[in-house]
């Protein structure tokens, strides 16, 4: 294997189902979740990081002058949906944490595995050219070579 290998593990079939398993009773102890459209998303008045002391301040007002409210409005929603907020937040951070990792693992793993049939082919292509079973394998994975090593023109390229 080559020298340049970033990461190394074998996850089974069985624990990759155990993982599922356990991501599907993740979601399973979140029934409110939701899946917006990007339409959706885009139309939403967002909460970030600046905007929640302003949302705790109303949510002190709404509790302490109720009568200054308009009939009908719900503090007790506003509330809980403050509350869900925060809870989910840490669940997230970790989550995105998790799927970074797994993301740069998968890149890292793909990448290994490139350089290592980059390798593997510059062997069998010394070695094809003594023996004829090798040479037709070589064959078949230089059309898959060239069409991967082709460079790609970039937009800002082709204006040049």
């Amino acid at each position: 294997m080559s020298t340049h290998n970033k990461v190394s593990g074998i996850l089974t079939d069985a624990e990759q189902q155990k993982i599922i398993k356990n991501i599907d009773e993740v979601a399973l102890a979140l029934p409110f979740l939701i899946n917006l459209t990007i339409e959706n998303r885009k139309k939403m008045r967002k909460m970030g990081a600046k905007s929640i002391e302003y949302v705790n301040l109303n949510l002190q007002g709404a509790q302490n002058f109720p009568k200054a409210l308009k009939v009908g409005f719900d503090s007790t929603e506003f509330k809980n949906d403050l509350k869900l907020y925060n809870s989910l937040v840490p669940v997230a951070i970790k989550l995105q944490a998790l799927l970074e990792s797994i993301n740069d693992t998968i890149l890292a793993a793909g990448s290994d595995a490139m350089i290592a049939a980059d390798e593997v082919y510059a062997e069998l292509k010394s070695s094809a050219k003594k023996d004829s079973n090798v040479k037709t394998l070589v064959d078949q994975i230089a059309k898959r070579y060239s069409a991967q090593a082709k460079p790609r023109v970039k937009a800002a390229d082709k204006k040049a």
